[in-house]
């Protein structure tokens, strides 16, 4: 949901209706809290929070664990392991031709 499609109240009526706001807030999920016409801050019921916030921690997590496991296992294959010792064993001269090889290949592909 985006903060436009959201109802808006403004930081007075929260100031001096905070009741019948968070009545709204309720009623709709959550509001946008402007002042001076813009967008500052959304209010949220505890039920959009809940669901919002539902499973999202494990999941992101256990994708970032299964990724960062997968370039593990690919930085410890043979020639990857052979790879870093060619570049750390490699002298400045042949450090700045493999960067100009390298640029001169993306640059053949972007045309």
């Amino acid at each position: 949901m985006k903060v436009e499609e959201l109802p808006p109240v403004t930081a007075t009526a929260l100031k001096n209706s905070a009741a019948d706001v968070l009545d709204q807030v309720v009623a709709h999920g959550a509001i946008t809290i402007t002042r001076h016409d813009k967008p500052r801050a959304v209010m949220l019921s505890i039920e959009e929070y809940e669901r919002l916030t539902a499973g999202e921690e494990g999941d992101w997590l256990a994708e970032m664990h299964k990724e960062y496991q997968g370039m593990l296992e690919k930085m410890q294959e043979p020639a990857q392991k052979e790879a870093a010792k060619r570049l750390f064993a490699a002298t400045p001269e042949e450090l700045g031709e493999a960067a100009v090889r390298g640029a001169q290949r993306k640059n053949n592909y972007k045309t």
